[in-house]
C-alpha cells in the first residue's frame, strides 16, 4: 500500500515510523531541510524536500497513485490545499489535519467542497476521548464487533476489585465467554496467559459476548460511580471542547483559566448554569483547596504545557480529587504520568495515529480498534478464499500464529462466540483477532490468504 505523508513534525514522523514498520510504502514530504535530514536518517521511508501544496511537485512524485495521502503540517490551509490537490490527481483517499474551529465545525461542507475524505483534529479527538471517559466512567477504550455481538472494553483494575492480586485464570476461567486479550502493567502491554497475576492499577482489555460483559467488568473495576463533578484546567481548544460537551449533562464543571481576559471571554460562551469559569492558576495547591477540588470526581489538565499539566494533575490527586487525567503532547511522558498516580494520559499524536490506522484497516478489514499507544490492535477479519486457516482447528494454527496474536472470537453467520482450541474455522467465517502491531501482516496472511 502506497502512503504519502506531508509534514514530518511530531504527528507526521510518528505516522511515518509506525507505517513504515508495518511495511507500507511511505513517502514523506518535508519543507524544512534540517528536519528532512533527521527523518531521512531515522526512517525506512522515501523522504522528499519541497512544498506539498505544489501540484507540480505532487504530480512528479506520483501522489495521484497514493492509497492514502495524509496532510499533517501545522497549517490547516496547507493541509487542505495539499489534500485537495492529491485527490484531484487521483489519490484514493486523502486526509487533512485541521485545528481551527471553523474547519472542525463545518467539516462536512469542506469535505464536500474540496473532495477531502477525512478532516481530523487532534484536539477534538483528545477531547472526545476524555468526554467518553467521563460519560462512561472507568472505561478507557471501547469498540463493538460482529454487529454489536462482541464487545471490547478496556478498564483500570481498582484496588478493591475481586480480580485484584489474583491469577487471571481464577478470575476468568476458560469457557467463560469473556477473555482478557491485553494486559498493561507499569506501562507495558502484553497478551496475557492464565498464570499472569492481575494487580491494582493494571489496565485490562476484555473482549467477549455482549450479555456477559457487564458482569465481567465488575470483577475488575467493582462498582464505578457516575461522574457528576469535573474540574478542567485550561481554556484552550481541548478544555473548551470538553466543557461544551458536558454542558447541561452533569451536575457541575469548573474550568480554571490563568489568563483573566481569556477567562472572561470563555465564560460568555456557555449558556448552562453547570459551567463555572474561574480566573485562577490550577498549579497552586492553595487555589485547588480553596475551590474545593477534593469534592470533585475528575481533574483534567488540558493546556499545551505538559509540565504544568502533570504538576497540576499530581497536586489535584494529592489534594483529594477522586481521579485525574492529563493531556501530554510529548509521548514519553505518558508512562510517567501513570507512575505518578494520575489515572489517564492522552496524547494528541496517538489520537491521530489511531484514527489513521482505523482508516487504513477499513480498506481490507471490517472493523479495527487501536489500543492506547498503538502497540496492540483488535481486528475483525473475514477469512479469504485462500486462507490457510480455513478447515483447521484453532490449536492446529499454533505453527502459523505467534504468541503475539490470538483469536478472540469467531463470527459465523448471525452468531458470534469465544472459541476454544477444538473449534474449526470455516470458509465464510470472520475472526476477531488481538495482535501486536508488528504481527498485523501475519494476521492478514493467515486469515485473508495474502
Amino acid at each position: 500500500m502506497n502512503i504519502f505523508i506531508l509534514g514530518g513534525g511530531r504527528v507526521g514522523f510518528h505516522l511515518a515510523h509506525m507505517l513504515s514498520e508495518e511495511q507500507y510504502d511511505v513517502t514523506v514530504i518535508e519543507a524544512d531541510a534540517e528536519r528532512h535530514e533527521q527523518i531521512d536518517m531515522a526512517l525506512n521511508a522515501h523522504v522528499v524536500s519541497g512544498d506539498g501544496t505544489s501540484a507540480l511537485l505532487l504530480q512528479s512524485l506520483q501522489a495521484g497513485e497514493a492509497d492514502l495521502f495524509i496532510a499533517c503540517t501545522g497549517s490547516d490551509e496547507t493541509n487542505l490545499i495539499a489534500a485537495a490537490a492529491a485527490k484531484g490527481l487521483g489519490a484514493r483517499q486523502v486526509l487533512a489535519r485541521v485545528e481551527k474551529a471553523v474547519f472542525i465545525e463545518e467539516s462536512f461542507l469542506y469535505e464536500g467542497f474540496l473532495s477531502v475524505d477525512y478532516m481530523l483534529s487532534p484536539d477534538a479527538l483528545v477531547a472526545q476521548e476524555i468526554v467518553n471517559y467521563i460519560i462512561y466512567p472507568g472505561v478507557l477504550a471501547s469498540e463493538d464487533f460482529a454487529r454489536g455481538q462482541i464487545q471490547l472494553r478496556q478498564v483500570r483494575v481498582s484496588d478493591n476489585a475481586p480480580a485484584a492480586n489474583n491469577l487471571l485464570r481464577d478470575t476468568l476461567p476458560p469457557g467463560s465467554g469473556i477473555l482478557v486479550g491485553v494486559l498493561e502493567h507499569n506501562g507495558k502491554m502484553t497478551i496475557p496467559h492464565g498464570n499472569d497475576r492481575i494487580s491494582p492499577g493494571d489496565k485490562v482489555t476484555l473482549i467477549g459476548k455482549r450479555g456477559l460483559m457487564h458482569e465481567a467488568l465488575q470483577k475488575f473495576q467493582g462498582t464505578e460511580p457516575r461522574m457528576q463533578h469535573v474540574v478542567i484546567m485550561g481554556g484552550g481548544a481541548i478544555g473548551r471542547w470538553i466543557a461544551h460537551s458536558l454542558e447541561g449533562k452533569i451536575t457541575s464543571v469548573k474550568l480554571f483559566e490563568v489568563n483573566k481576559e481569556k477567562a472572561e471571554r470563555i465564560a460568555t460562551g456557555f449558556r448552562k448554569a453547570n459551567i463555572h469559569v474561574i480566573h485562577r492558576d490550577a498549579t497552586s495547591r492553595t487555589n485547588l483547596e480553596q475551590e474545593h477540588v477534593s469534592d470533585y470526581d475528575l481533574f483534567v489538565a488540558t493546556t499545551e504545557d505538559d509540565e504544568r499539566n502533570i504538576i497540576a494533575g499530581v497536586l489535584a490527586r494529592e489534594v483529594g480529587v477522586r481521579m485525574g487525567a492529563v493531556v501530554v503532547h510529548h509521548p514519553d511522558f505518558a508512562p510517567l504520568v501513570v507512575k505518578l498516580g494520575i489515572d489517564m494520559a492522552v496524547t494528541p499524536r496517538d489520537a491521530v495515529a489511531n484514527s489513521v490506522l482505523k482508516i487504513l484497516r477499513q480498506q481490507s478489514i471490517s472493523t479495527s480498534s487501536v489500543l492506547r499507544e498503538g502497540d496492540v490492535e483488535v481486528l475483525e477479519i473475514a477469512l479469504g478464499n485462500s486462507s490457510p486457516a480455513a478447515g483447521k482447528k484453532l490449536r492446529e494454527l499454533n505453527a502459523l500464529i505467534t504468541h503475539n496474536l490470538i483469536v478472540a472470537s469467531i463470527i459465523r453467520g448471525d452468531s458470534a462466540f469465544v472459541p476454544g482450541g477444538e473449534d474449526i474455522l470455516k470458509n465464510g467465517d470472520s475472526v476477531v483477532v488481538i495482535a501486536k502491531a508488528n504481527t498485523i501482516p501475519d494476521a492478514q496472511r493467515i486469515f485473508q490468504g495474502h
